[in-house]
């Protein structure tokens, strides 16, 4: 129960050092691409490479891409693949495949450019050399509005909670994961291209001391 109020916590705010955890600087930028291929079928491909150990390596680097389908105008299911290549400063190297499901829909659309929107998402995990997949749900909530009335710049704001369903032979635990909560700016950049950089808290909830690690984060994304 403790673990489950943290995670309900955080999704409000920044995790708090409650108990003993191991921290590190880390620099993720995330450079996305998305477009329609007809008037229903939108593609869309991600390339992530995350700098760990105080940005002084290249420990993460994830590829997916994914095919998506509008059910509506802005709502769109999709199905993805992942690659996840990491390589940890002390432990073996893992290469970790996903297939995922996806669903981006809005949940408000306020006065003056206000948004919230959602994208939930469920994993189906497996690791290189074991046997076993892990399912894993994510569940992200984002808000954005324009800093000043009818301008460009936005503030952006979100969470995301992942929950692992099983304990599989590669070390995915039941139970909640982590959290990764973010804030910082929209700015677009060209037509169609947008910068959003910021700071991202990601708390990784693990036997004994938890792991948080400070992220500067850049997500470019271009859309066609």
């Amino acid at each position: 129960m403790r673990r489950l109020a943290f995670a309900l916590a955080t999704s409000a705010a920044f995790p708090a050092a409650a108990h003993a955890q191991e921290e590190d600087l880390q620099q993720w930028t995330l450079l996305a691409a998305q477009g329609p291929v007809s008037d229903k079928v939108v593609i869309y491909a991600e390339l992530q490479p995350r700098f760990t150990d105080d940005v002084s390596r290249l420990g993460q680097l994830l590829i997916r891409p994914a095919i998506g389908y509008r059910l509506s105008s802005d709502v769109t299911a999709f199905l993805g693949y992942a690659y996840v290549r990491t390589e940890p400063l002390n432990g073996r190297a893992t290469d970790e495949h996903r297939i995922f499901q996806q669903l981006s829909f809005p949940i408000l659309k306020g006065a003056g450019g206000f948004t919230v929107t959602a994208r939930t998402r469920l994993e189906q995990r497996t690791v290189v050399g074991a046997d076993e997949m892990g399912w894993r749900f994510r569940q992200q909530v984002r808000a954005q509005a324009p800093i000043r009335r009818g301008g460009q710049l936005q503030a952006i704001a979100w969470t995301e909670p992942f929950y692992n369903f099983d304990t599989t032979d590669w070390g995915q635990r039941r139970g909640f994961d982590q959290v990764r909560t973010f804030i910082g700016l929209g700015v677009p950049i060209t037509q169609g291209l947008t910068a959003e950089p910021g700071y991202l808290n990601q708390t990784v909830f693990r036997r004994g001391e938890d792991r948080v690690n400070h992220i500067a984060s850049l997500t470019l994304f271009y859309r066609f």
